[in-house]
């Protein structure tokens, strides 16, 4: 990667971008008082092509007569560039055909979750763990016999019904919610770990998710597709601009400070 900006004017005339040391040192120097941390190579990288890429837009943006009557700063010309694209890349909604294929390939993005019925017993472990392996022990006991196990008294709710996936992380927790999909139905199960403690619980019944028809989220599904289209399109641009550019880096000041 060869990008030496000795000053914002400098070859605007020309494709070649120079971007000094004293400007690569300033990115470095930004980056470290946001993060607390020297940058990775990689992350010094995507930081001077952020800018080369800026100065692209900005000096496209200026060869098209963006700038002209306006004084806003490169950053608002490359997004005027930016927001042209947009319109040119999705100028035309998508034909019937396009947007099926495109809802077939991402239709993971659009089923619904699976959603739950059950019951649970709150076991708190808010006491000595001896304690708790006793009252969990008992509560096993209880299940072999044939009866629901008993719990501490909690806030949460000891039923629901017909409850999503995700409303259920949002309440018990990830874990308690990614256990409900390998647990039994129709009986007594656990314990499985919450936020809170500990629960058995009974799943009365499990609705697996649906992919919904196409009809039903059709707005949705454009949406989705002219914001990849959009980015495609823009990745593709500045793959283009780039090949346009000689792009010269110094480096040395950065290395020697290290």
């Amino acid at each position: 990667m060869t990008y030496d900006l000795r000053n914002d004017d400098a070859d605007i005339d020309q494709q070649v971008i120079n971007v000094s040391s004293g400007r690569v040192e300033q990115l470095h120097q930004r980056f470290v008082k946001v993060w607390q941390r020297t940058p990775t190579q990689q992350e010094m990288d995507s930081l001077i092509n952020r800018y080369v890429l800026d100065e692209i837009y900005a000096r496209e943006a200026r060869s098209m007569g963006l700038d002209e009557n306006d004084s806003v700063i490169r950053k608002r010309l490359r997004q005027k560039l930016e927001f042209m694209m947009q319109d040119i890349s999705t100028a035309k909604p998508p034909e019937q055909d396009v947007l099926q294929a495109f809802f077939q390939q991402h239709q993971d993005n659009y089923r619904l979750e699976d959603s739950y019925s059950f019951q649970q017993v709150f076991i708190s472990d808010d006491q000595e763990p001896d304690q708790v392996n006793r009252w969990l022990e008992q509560q096993q006991q209880r299940i072999t016999k044939g009866l629901e196990p008993e719990g501490h008294s909690s806030l949460l709710p000891a039923n629901l019904v017909n409850h999503g996936a995700g409303h259920i992380a949002r309440q018990f927790g990830d874990n308690f919610a990614q256990a409900l999909s390998s647990s039994p139905i129709e009986q007594w199960y656990g314990p499985i770990e919450s936020g809170y403690g500990k629960h058995f619980v009974y799943i009365e019944d499990v609705q697996p998710g649906t992919l919904p028809a196409l009809a039903d989220i059709k707005d949705k599904v454009i949406a989705d597709w002219r914001y990849q289209k959009d980015q495609d399109f823009q990745d593709k641009f500045e793959q283009e601009l780039l090949k346009r550019y000689q792009i010269n880096v110094d480096m040395s000041m950065l290395l020697a400070g290290e």
